[in-house]
């Protein structure tokens, strides 16, 4: 640390350390807080055949129970139409979507945090989801 001037003794101060800590009054301090969400304890893995499968995700999401949905089995068809649920389900409940494999979707609830490591952005900025 260097010294500091004192202009008004003609010298030269070097600061001691012997300051009291600021004292900050904080409004927040005695409120209730609310807990947190517990970890969810499972991971449901669902592999449609059909559309019907649908109502199926709905439920674990809404339980909040994250979902593994591969749709490899399905048709294209059908396939763009449960992925079209499913984000209206995440998008209705505050959740998140990942893509983990080609056909392979992460549904998570609200309170679950997915987070991406090694999935880089492209010069835009957005994922590149190709």
């Amino acid at each position: 640390m260097g010294a500091l001037r004192d202009e008004h003794h003609n010298g030269w101060l070097m600061p001691s350390g012997n300051y009291p800590a600021a004292a900050y009054d904080d409004p927040w301090a005695d409120q209730e807080t609310m807990p947190a969400a517990p970890a969810p304890t499972k991971i449901v893995s669902l592999r449609p055949t059909g559309f019907e499968a649908a109502r199926t995700v709905g439920e674990h999401i809404r339980a909040s129970t994250p979902v593994v949905m591969d749709l490899t089995e399905m048709d294209d068809a059908e396939a763009k139409r449960m992925v079209d649920f499913a984000s209206g389900l995440i998008f209705g409940t505050c959740g998140g979507i990942e893509r983990i494999a080609r056909r392979v979707f992460l549904l998570t609830p609200a309170e679950v945090e997915v987070m991406v490591i090694d999935r880089p952005l492209d010069e835009t900025g957005f994922y590149n989801q190709s």
